[in-house]
């Protein structure tokens, strides 16, 4: 069994000196648990300032460490961030008090920088953000632009007004990378189909804001389109209550499978597989086989997926359907590359998605 300092990158085990004093207190720090407790490692996940209940990506990171804790018996706790100040706080206090720490979000990834190397002996688990450099930290990312064009597709299928649109949260790399991928699914469905899409994309510039959510969403609306895809954390609750009421208006969920909230209003659920990576990253902990470093999850890998749309089937014709099967195939073998930025869209040529011939 490896001891608490034995961390490897890429497969190849390495003792990473970063101080003698630190690789003291990393080896020894195993010896501090019987083998009893070395199973039980508690677990601590500090969200991001929309919290638990964001229906998203914080929900689906406590998924995975619930998982971690039915499997494991690990004893699990959570700290909800009120406000981006309070990252650092809150990620000292989970360190303090279990050995593996989530940390949930993009922003909160600097923090994570600053406060793990002050922990040698807590494995940090970061979701969403580019850590490469810190023996005891994790870090996985998501091609969210490839979530992003499943979601697209679907939306320029179902739209009976070609219009469709998407309210977004703040203006950070995976939103960004979100945005592109819908509005290059929009692009490439429309191509399939002989027709022009319309999108509107109207951004809240918070997760946190669901007032402002069910503003932008209600605008939307009025601009005639029947298609909502949600990219906002906490701010998408509003994006909801503004069309629950309205079963002529769809929505597209994000990162988690929601599709049983309104069947057949929730047309589809683009997913982020946060759960499996939280659970990953807490395995690799207690199973000592950490592997630190920066992983990045797609389709093909299994990080990105689109829920099974049991209950909005029905809403399209068979060549619709193949059309997202066709899709979801040529990512699965990586032969299509997504744009990730907006200002890659103008270049970018759309696969073939018509099924093919039998």
């Amino acid at each position: 069994m490896r001891p608490y300092g034995y961390f490897t990158k890429g497969g190849e085990m390495a003792m990473q000196r970063w101080v003698i004093g630190a690789v003291l207190a990393v080896a020894l720090a195993g010896a501090a648990f019987g083998a009893a407790e070395e199973q039980k490692l508690s677990v601590t996940m500090v969200t991001d300032v929309a919290g638990l209940g964001d229906q998203g990506f914080n929900d689906a990171a406590w998924e995975g460490v619930k998982r971690a804790a039915n499997e494991f018996s690990s004893p699990i706790k959570v700290v909800q961030s009120r406000d981006q100040a309070d990252y650092a706080a809150n990620l000292s206090a989970a360190a303090e008090r279990s050995k593996i720490v989530v940390a949930v979000g993009y922003i909160i990834a600097d923090a994570v920088k600053r406060v793990a190397p002050n922990y040698t002996n807590v494995y940090f688990i970061q979701v969403e953000g580019n850590i490469d450099a810190l023996p005891n930290v994790v870090s996985y990312d998501f091609k969210s632009e490839e979530a992003g064009f499943l979601g697209g597709i679907v939306a320029a299928l179902y739209t009976k007004t070609g219009k469709v649109g998407a309210v977004t949260g703040m203006k950070i790399p995976p939103v960004e990378a979100y945005e592109a991928g819908y509005l290059a699914g929009i692009k490439a469905a429309g191509a399939a189909k002989g027709k022009t899409i319309e999108p509107v994309i109207l951004s809240a510039g918070s997760f946190d804001d669901p007032v402002k959510g069910r503003t932008l969403a209600e605008t939307i609306v009025s601009r005639g389109c029947d298609v909502i895809f949600r990219i906002a954390g906490n701010t998408g609750v509003g994006v909801w209550e503004a069309v629950k009421d309205k079963p002529a208006i769809k929505i597209i969920w994000e990162d988690i499978d929601r599709d049983s909230t309104a069947e057949g209003q929730v047309l589809a659920s683009t997913l982020k597989r946060v759960d499996n990576a939280v659970f990953e990253g807490i395995k690799m902990a207690v199973d000592r086989t950490w592997e630190y470093g920066h992983k990045v999850l797609g389709y093909r890998e299994g990080g990105i997926g689109l829920s099974e749309m049991k209950y909005s089937r029905q809403l399209f014709s068979a060549e619709d359907l193949a059309i997202i099967e066709r899709a979801k195939e040529l990512l699965g073998r990586a032969e299509i590359t997504i744009p990730s930025r907006k200002a890659e869209l103008e270049k970018w040529t759309p696969p073939d998605l018509k099924p093919k011939p039998e």
